[in-house]
């Protein structure tokens, strides 16, 4: 039995498949790649999350599977899973996931409505902007190792740009104003005499950002 996304996806191909010259090839492409790229997604994020909560199964709330907080963080996260094929998202989408299923008391865990936040940021930002957040955590780390994640680190745009060469200067200010609008970083406007491609721009690293960075975007 066909489900609706089946349909949708039918309705998609015939609509496509009018487009002259290369309607035939991006219908064949949806059909071939779409269906069998979501479901590889889906077994890559459950392949993860069996791994991660094994390691930590002794501190795992059984129980919170059965809360309403945990269906609906399930449901925003699985969206941001069957959207996309990037390690980047899954790995994130799973810690989430493992996040919220820790005892109450756990050091490692969040409070609901910063994983409410974190999993509309894993929506809305690109894989670029949580790259630069990577780089920016691992600036403030080597700077600051005793301090980075209670207190806010300034540094200037031209050491993420230093990090980040290969980027377009005006691409990566872009992605830096993707955190900024999470405030997992906070641009704290432009110099009084500014230097060209926003070099001596100063921004601050959140210990919001911080979090976001280590608790979901890395291994």
């Amino acid at each position: 039995m066909k489900t609706k996304s089946d349909h949708t996806i039918a309705i998609i191909k015939a609509g496509i498949s009018a487009i002259p010259y290369i309607g035939g090839s991006i219908a064949s492409l949806i059909g071939d790649y779409v269906p069998s790229a979501t479901q590889r997604s889906i077994e890559i994020a459950i392949k993860m999350l069996k791994e991660k909560v094994e390691k930590i199964e002794d501190r795992i709330d059984a129980d919170a599977v059965d809360k309403d907080e945990f269906a609906e963080l399930f449901k925003s996260a699985y969206l941001s899973i069957v959207r996309t094929h990037r390690r980047q998202k899954l790995n994130a989408a799973v810690n989430l996931l493992v996040n919220i299923l820790l005892r109450d008391g756990d050091p490692d865990k969040l409070p609901y409505t910063e994983l409410d936040h974190f999993v509309r940021c894993l929506e809305a930002l690109s894989i670029g902007a949580m790259e630069a957040l990577g780089h920016t955590v691992d600036i403030a780390r080597q700077s600051k190792p005793q301090e980075y994640r209670e207190q806010p680190f300034r540094f200037n745009f031209d050491q993420l740009q230093a990090r980040m060469h290969k980027t377009d200067t005006f691409l990566l200010m872009g992605l830096v104003g993707e955190l900024n609008t999470a405030n997992l970083v906070h641009m704290a406007g432009a110099p009084t005499i500014a230097t060209p491609a926003y070099a001596n721009y100063p921004i601050q690293l959140t210990p919001l950002g911080v979090r976001f960075c280590e608790r979901l975007l890395e291994e």
